[in-house]
């Protein structure tokens, strides 16, 4: 999944429902640093912001 939009009606979904629908491993890539990446990661979800420095 790619957010690339700094919509807040994304911050209320439900990414569990989400992942549990999609294939694994699951990506979000969040390009306007708009998600919870801890709750994403803690779903299950491998997380990527556009934009921000790794340290992985």
């Amino acid at each position: 999944i790619a957010v690339l939009t700094e919509w807040d009606e994304f911050k209320d979904y439900d990414w569990k429902r989400i992942y549990d629908g999609m294939k694994k491993p699951a990506f979000v890539f969040d390009g306007r640093h708009l998600l919870n990446e801890t709750e994403l990661t803690e779903i299950g979800f491998k997380v990527y912001t556009i934009g921000k420095e790794t340290t992985k």
